[in-house]
């Protein structure tokens, strides 16, 4: 007799139903080395249900795959957001990528990694903050920067230096399997917390939930006062450096993650402006990382084929999005995120524009240059040109409404360097 088959455990690497508890953050049962389970890492309800712990102190969250698509004509969503409804299905959905693109769902690129799917990546809970030498996600700590004068990657082991280009060498005083956040990272989680907006109904399963949706998403540090421009209630403790506050000292601390619950991720509306990967610019044309490159290996120079700038990294690791792609013109310009009624990422679930919106890169029409929308924040989009491109997302401590989890501003090079802009670590599991 044949044994009968294993059950499939759909606890596990599930991202959960939008809009109720759980959603946004979930369990694995395969650990890299040096991470390991806390205390309720596995009970739904609990505060660090999805959370885990490396052997140097940070908390990181589980991001399970997911599948996403954009407008779909039977959302449920469809009659209120239109061309911006937001769905979001399990891996437990569909039986394959294919099957998924089949229905109108793409993979989001977040989840491919030299050249394999992956079943989820752990993200910090909080922005990096010196722990002994070493760019830790923990609590209450205060965010590194890529300035020396406030709170410098420098300062760290082995002295990283202190520009956007020396965030990856930061996150690498954890370990070399670390990676600084790409963009796909960042717009991952900006995009379970837009489905989770989207069919949340109160406030219980997501803290900053706002009925007449004039401000429906997650809050920060963003007044320039150690508070939200939206939200008067959100406090945070300062960290002694002009307006900026300590990672994860907010108060309630549920409106400043990704889907509204304490175990969530954490101050990714302003507070610091964060260095990602994913794309760069070089000589007149834009480039996204190829999904056969793994970002670990990057390193931080711009001359050998490993590198995450320059010539010969860029051949080796990225393909060509043109000389502009959507919004991303290469003019020097602030936009707004969202434009009326008008759809603001691509639908494509392969290709260039696939990348793109996984990149939070709008088509040409999702972006406004005065006002944008409430429902993606009016947050800022900047558009510019510039070589050995460095991308930066969320907007700092006193950018106001143009904070967000949409904000990205593509006017950094690797060189660049700011007292405002630190980093978040991610890692893929095995």
């Amino acid at each position: 007799m044949q044994p009968a088959t294993p059950a499939v455990d759909a606890t596990v690497n599930n991202i959960g139903i939008q809009g109720t508890a759980l959603f946004g953050v979930g369990i694995t049962d395969i650990l890299p080395l040096g991470m390991s389970e806390m205390e309720g890492t596995t009970t739904a309800g609990h505060e660090n249900y999805g959370n885990y712990q490396h052997s140097d102190g940070s908390i990181m969250c589980w991001i399970p795959m997911f599948y996403y698509r954009w407008g779909g004509a039977d959302s449920p969503r469809a009659t209120k957001y239109g061309l911006n409804a937001c769905d979001v299905k399990s891996k437990y959905d569909f039986d394959s990528v294919e099957a998924a693109n089949a229905a109108g769902y793409a993979l989001h690129r977040a989840f491919y990694d030299g050249g394999q799917i992956k079943d989820g990546f752990f993200v910090d809970k909080y922005q990096a903050s010196n722990n002994g030498g070493i760019a830790s996600s923990i609590k209450n700590g205060i965010p590194l920067s890529s300035s020396s004068s406030n709170a410098p990657f420098s300062a760290l082991t082995g002295s990283p230096a202190n520009t956007y280009a020396g965030a990856i060498d930061a996150v690498k005083t954890r370990g070399s399997e670390f990676f600084v956040t790409t963009l796909f990272v960042q717009r991952a989680l900006s995009l379970l917390s837009m489905a989770h907006a989207q069919a949340a109904t109160s406030i219980d399963n997501c803290a900053w939930y706002d009925p007449t949706g004039v401000a429906n998403y997650p809050k920060g540090c963003n007044n320039d006062a150690l508070g939200d421009v939206n939200d008067a209630t959100v406090k945070y403790t300062a960290t002694g450096y002009l307006k900026a506050g300590k990672t994860g000292s907010a108060l309630p601390f549920a409106k400043t993650t990704h889907n509204g619950q304490s175990n969530g991720v954490a101050d990714l509306n302003g507070n610091m402006y964060e260095i990602c990967l994913g794309v760069t610019q070089l000589s007149g044309t834009f480039y996204a990382l190829k999904t056969s490159a793994k970002a670990s290996a990057l390193t931080s120079g711009a001359t050998l084929a490993n590198d995450a700038w320059g010539a010969a990294g860029i051949a080796a690791n990225y393909e060509s999005l043109g000389a502009s792609i959507g919004a991303l013109t290469g003019t020097s310009r602030g936009m707004k995120m969202g434009n009326g009624t008008q759809q603001v990422f691509s639908s494509a679930m392969t290709g260039k524009d696939w990348q793109a919106s996984c990149a939070g890169i709008p088509i040409a029409t999702g972006v406004n240059s005065t006002s944008g929308t409430d429902l993606f924040g009016h947050d800022r989009f900047y558009n510019n040109r510039v070589d050995d491109l460095c991308p930066m997302s969320g907007g700092n401590w006193s950018n106001f409404a143009l904070s967000g989890f949409w904000d990205v501003s593509f006017n950094g090079s690797r060189t660049t360097n700011y007292d405002d802009v630190g980093v978040r670590a991610a890692l893929y599991g095995v």
